[in-house]
């Protein structure tokens, strides 16, 4: 199928740019830095943009399936990323069969894993899941969602674990652990509340602390008045999203990353940003962070929901000067080894090129 007078394509799918989440954030960084002799990569975006038109229609799907349909033999291998929730399986496992069918090389890349559904197909549909699925690699971003698709019948040759990623920026290091970042969606399961509470407990012994609520969403009215009604407005500031050099600014003042996450993650974004830049990270081993934060190592992670257990870990952080510099220094070497987006688009380079190139026999 791949000739030697062009080079090989690669079609990902993914969501618009101007989405704002980890999934879109990730491959706009890909998009920016990949530079490859021997790839070509293109991105089809479905969802609330489409790749064929404006998007946002009921039946945007369909017409995303028709533009997806032709431009499919222009390309050799083709990149899906769904998230184990009932719309992205079912949009993805269609795309997925569409590419399959043309004789495209596939790689599913699963990113948010919801432990809800993941019972669901543990129970009722791994056959289904598994032949809806049946890519050439599988990725993963936490070792324990590979284990589970092994127990699916997914071959563990075929399953690779990868990292999401940030770009590295030369702020002048100013990390003060007396100033707290959380950086997230404001939804449900996140642990924004617990964030501001944690805070609130640690104010008596602690009263110049500042924690930046960085981020937006469903839950930002109820948080601003809960902070309000607790007169903590001179300790806790909403600064909305923000991006680029003016989010890295922000981390680089920043001593201490709060996430006391519940929900279903990969592997978030914002915990990679915070290594990088040298921030312990307080957080739960939940999925793919207790792949990336060893507790007592390079921060702590909490098994409970209790604000007063994120209390506690914050604190020793900031009663152990000591402690609070070897999990900075380690996050900040691992972060740009691990993690940074030039790490990462080296080790997606080799991931296609590796495919192709058996696919044309070569290895």
């Amino acid at each position: 199928m791949t000739t030697t007078s062009r080079k090989p394509q690669v079609l990902v799918m993914c969501p618009p740019p101007e989405q704002n989440g980890g999934v879109a954030n990730y491959y706009s960084l890909v998009s920016k830095h990949f530079r490859s002799e021997a790839l070509q990569l293109s991105f089809f975006y479905t969802g609330s943009r489409s790749a064929a038109s404006g998007g946002g229609r009921p039946l945007q799907p369909l017409v995303d399936l028709a533009a997806l349909r032709r431009t499919l033999p222009q390309h050799d291998l083709v990149v899906l990323n769904p998230s184990l929730d009932p719309k992205s399986l079912i949009r993805d496992g269609v795309y997925h069969l569409a590419a399959r069918l043309t004789g495209r090389r596939t790689i599913v890349f699963f990113r948010g894993w919801s432990p809800t559904w993941e019972g669901v197909i543990d129970r009722y549909a791994r056959g289904v899941f598994r032949r809806v699925f049946a890519a050439d690699r599988l990725v993963v971003l936490c070792s324990r969602f590979g284990e589970r698709l092994t127990r699916w019948g997914f071959p563990s040759q075929a399953i690779v674990q990868e990292t999401t990623t940030y770009e590295h920026h030369e702020c002048v290091p100013a990390n003060d652990p007396r100033r707290i970042v959380y950086l997230s969606r404001f939804a449900r399961g996140k642990g924004c509340l617990t964030a501001i509470q944690a805070v609130e407990m640690l104010l008596p012994r602690f009263p110049d602390l500042q924690l930046y609520m960085v981020g937006d969403g469903e839950l930002r009215q109820e948080l601003v008045a809960y902070v309000q009604r607790r007169g903590l407005m001179a300790q806790v500031s909403f600064t909305g999203w923000l991006a680029g050099e003016e989010k890295y600014r922000l981390l680089a003042r920043c001593g201490i990353m709060l996430f006391p996450t519940d929900y279903g993650e990969g592997m978030p974004n914002a915990l990679v940003e915070g290594m990088g830049m040298g921030i312990p990270i307080v957080s739960r081993p939940v999925a793919g962070i207790a792949d990336i934060i060893v507790d007592g190592e390079n921060g702590f992670l909490v098994p409970s929901l209790d604000p007063a257990d994120f209390a506690d870990r914050v604190a020793r952080l900031l009663e152990d000067g000591e402690l609070w510099q070897e999990m900075s220094q380690r996050n900040r070497r691992v972060g740009r080894e691990r993690f940074s987006i030039t790490s990462v688009v080296a080790r997606l380079e080799a991931l296609y090129l590796d495919l192709l190139r058996q696919e044309r026999g070569e290895v």
